[in-house]
């Protein structure tokens, strides 16, 4: 699976690098940067499902 971010939809709360560091960290524009987007590890995939349902701007997803 893929974690996919929509630039156009995140206003940037910070919720995904917060709370999920492994898998995410602020970029210089205050984007969250993605640091593994290929998730096949079972406790990462449980990690982007948790950033998805936390993110309030709804901008994270997860693709095949």
């Amino acid at each position: 699976m893929k974690v996919v971010i929509d630039r156009e939809k995140c206003f940037m709360s910070g919720e995904c690098y917060y709370n999920h560091p492994e898998l995410f960290k602020m970029g210089e524009e205050g984007y969250p940067e993605i640091l593994i987007e290929d998730v096949t590890d079972e406790e990462h995939l449980r990690h982007a499902r948790e950033a998805i349902e936390v993110c309030p701007a709804v901008a994270i997803s997860l693709t095949e």
